[in-house]
């Protein structure tokens, strides 16, 4: 509303003072009149020409309903122009220089009408041409961060693949099974099965945005019960063996990350054994661990809880919810429904 006063402001004073050197008129009377008659083809031809286009404009796009946009245009401009040019001459040329009637419909009067017209259509085709490519400048700019948001997501998707189990997490493993297989072979083979479901699930799960939240609770557990034939009685462990229902759904491998997050920076020790329990909320699904921090592990740089946090970021409104007491630590993942 603003701009388009200040445009035809603009207009108005710039029309007005080539007319005034025009005809030059520079008494007070003939740049009062002068300026007076700018103004109304200005508000009258502009500012209705920008209010109409602004209308046009939310009842048809100019990228997905261009023809529609063209044509309402085209029959919206002539109905407005010819009206209002013909309503500003009667006005001017009748009423203010009190001329006959008759003089409106003389030939002079109509080449006068013909030429306002032409001349309001030209003006009225570059208010049009010019939304139109600021529509389309605009939405190729939306396409262009859509592209680079889609290109940033599945580079951030990669990133995060192949960090989803800590290398470290199978460096040690490896290790056990090593002890393992001169120690107890049957616990090494029962180890081993363990340990090739969980790669098998996060290859079967990589590409996927959500899964059933039971699938991914039966992962945890295959995860956790890896973690106790590591840790033995230095990490216990409580998961539900069902969901409240089965429609809900959660981020792939989120459960994985917490887990591994909670026995990376926590001590884990039989003196000081590492609880880690994972239950339904209201919407959201807990993981809490008990709070004993490892001494010299340095500052923590949280990509696993960001990567969590910026893949839910991407398919809902809810917030990954983190809460830190100085007994307890956990992280409410939301449940959704798609």
């Amino acid at each position: 509303m603003k701009k388009g006063i200040l445009l035809c402001l603009k207009i108005t004073l710039i029309s007005g003072l080539f007319f005034v050197l025009i005809n030059k008129q520079f008494t007070l009377k003939g740049i009062g009149l002068t300026f007076f008659i700018s103004a109304i083809y200005s508000f009258g031809l502009g500012l209705g020409n920008i209010f109409l286009n602004h209308y046009l404009n939310t009842k048809w796009s100019w990228i997905t309903q261009t023809n529609k946009r063209v044509w309402a245009g085209i029959i919206a401009t002539i109905l407005y122009i010819i009206p209002v040019i013909l309503a500003i001459h009667y006005f001017l040329f009748i009423i203010l220089y009190d001329k006959n009637p008759q003089y409106f419909f003389s030939v002079k009067m109509i080449w006068i009408h013909l030429f306002w017209i032409i001349f309001s259509f030209g003006i009225s085709a570059f208010l049009h041409a010019r939304g139109f490519m600021k529509n389309w400048k605009a939405s190729v700019k939306k396409e262009t961060k859509q592209h680079e948001i889609v290109a940033k997501t599945q580079t951030a998707k990669f990133e995060s693949l192949k960090s989803q189990l800590d290398p470290h997490f199978l460096f040690n493993s490896l290790n056990v099974l090593v002890s393992l297989i001169g120690e107890n072979p049957k616990k090494a083979e029962k180890f081993t099965t363990k340990l090739s479901k969980i790669y098998r699930y996060v290859l079967e799960q990589r590409n996927k945005e959500l899964i059933p939240l039971e699938e991914e609770l039966k992962f945890a557990k295959n995860y956790m019960e890896l973690l106790q034939m590591r840790f033995e009685d230095a990490v216990e462990f409580n998961i539900p063996s069902s969901v409240s229902n089965p429609e809900l759904k959660i981020v792939p491998l989120s459960l994985q990350l917490l887990l591994e997050n909670a026995v990376k920076h926590n001590v884990v020790s039989s003196t000081k054994p590492l609880e880690i329990h994972i239950f339904e909320h209201a919407d959201f699904l807990e993981v809490q661990n008990t709070l004993q921090p490892k001494e010299n592990i340095g500052k923590s740089t949280k990509i696993g809880l960001k990567n969590i946090i910026d893949r839910y970021a991407l398919i809902t409104e809810k917030p990954v919810e983190i809460k830190s007491n100085n007994k307890t630590f956990t992280v409410s993942l939301p449940l959704l429904i798609k």
